[in-house]
């Protein structure tokens, strides 16, 4: 169950604003893209436009949810080795399946976002 999300008609996937942990995910059995985030991050702003439309394109495929990292002393960041975001994971059978890093001060490029869609 997730817990303490919004979400709203310009903004269809949910967000986890306070997470303590996401193991639910892992047991779920569902696909669920994971986007990794915070809110004063300007990359993550740019990138979440492609999300979105990603999202709006795949729901049939994935479940999505938004992680808001803005407290650097959230667990999550060691436990997934996120180094900088946005980061995209896919959580899949109990494992993660698949992830997108973001490059330093970069972001996820367009280009970088193709490839990963073009391999899931």
């Amino acid at each position: 169950m997730i817990q303490n999300t919004t979400k709203s008609k310009s903004d269809p996937v949910p967000v986890l604003s306070n997470p303590g942990d996401i193991n639910h995910l892992f047991s779920s059995g569902k696909k669920t893209m994971v986007l990794f985030e915070m809110t004063t991050c300007p990359y993550c702003r740019m990138f979440e436009a492609r999300f979105l439309e990603f999202a709006a394109e795949r729901a049939r495929d994935y479940d999505f949810l938004r992680v808001t990292l803005d407290d650097p002393g959230n667990p999550l960041w060691h436990k997934y080795e996120i180094h900088a975001v946005p980061m995209v994971m896919i959580v899949a059978g109990g494992g993660i399946t698949a992830r997108q890093d973001s490059v330093p001060f970069l972001g996820i490029t367009k280009k970088k976002w193709a490839e990963f869609c073009a391999k899931i």
